[in-house]
């Protein structure tokens, strides 16, 4: 188990849960500089739970869901130890999530695999996007009407071919933040249906 913190953030991350690499800390700036107070925000994949707690501290109604069991209940023990309020639920992807929300928030298995590679914390199949393809076309279903996604992908994952992901499904995107790393450079991602509509008039 390692300890991992995070302006006034502190977490136990077990060795079975994924931990906040540079991948979490580019959504959670982007998060530092949203308004989400008194928005519901779902978390999907929530891990050790820090985006979850960041934006639970904001002011934000939480719903966090991983498919993992062991992330469920290490989120469930972050979100009490740092005085924060998240509805947390066992789910693949939306399976167990009802209504809609205003954010979705979303660090997906992103990277290209060999075949037979089915690490979920980091495999998205042959493409890198396997799972961002099942998450995207039930996504709209459960956002408000003027909701956002944010998804945070690599250069390895292929840009164009995710944000025509979400064309596919009447979303438009936009590049929200970038950052180069070594081998690839990661991508946060910003979609929304109303953004789509507005190119539209």
């Amino acid at each position: 188990m390692g300890k991992f913190y995070h302006d006034g953030i502190e977490l136990d991350v077990p060795e079975m849960v994924y931990y906040p690499r540079e991948d979490s800390l580019l959504i959670a700036k982007v998060l530092e500089n949203t308004d989400v107070k008194g928005k519901t925000v779902l978390e999907i994949g929530c891990g050790s739970g820090f985006l979850s707690v960041l934006l639970a501290k904001k002011g934000a109604s939480v719903t966090a869901v991983d498919i993992s069991e062991e992330a469920v209940e290490t989120t469930k023990t972050n979100a009490e130890t740092n005085g924060t309020k998240i509805t947390i639920l066992k789910s693949d992807l939306f399976s167990s999530v009802g209504g809609k929300f205003g954010l979705i928030v979303f660090n997906p298995p992103y990277l290209p695999v060999e075949d037979g590679e089915t690490d979920f914390t980091y495999a998205g199949g042959l493409s890198g996007r396997e799972t961002i393809e099942r998450f995207v076309s039930d996504a709209k279903d459960h956002l408000l009407p003027n909701g956002t996604v944010l998804i945070v992908i690599s250069s390895l994952t292929g840009e164009k071919e995710t944000t025509n992901l979400f064309e596919k499904e009447g979303m438009k995107s936009r590049v929200v933040a970038r950052e180069k790393i070594p081998w690839e450079e990661l991508i946060v991602l910003e979609s929304s249906q109303a953004r789509a509509e507005a190119s539209l008039r």
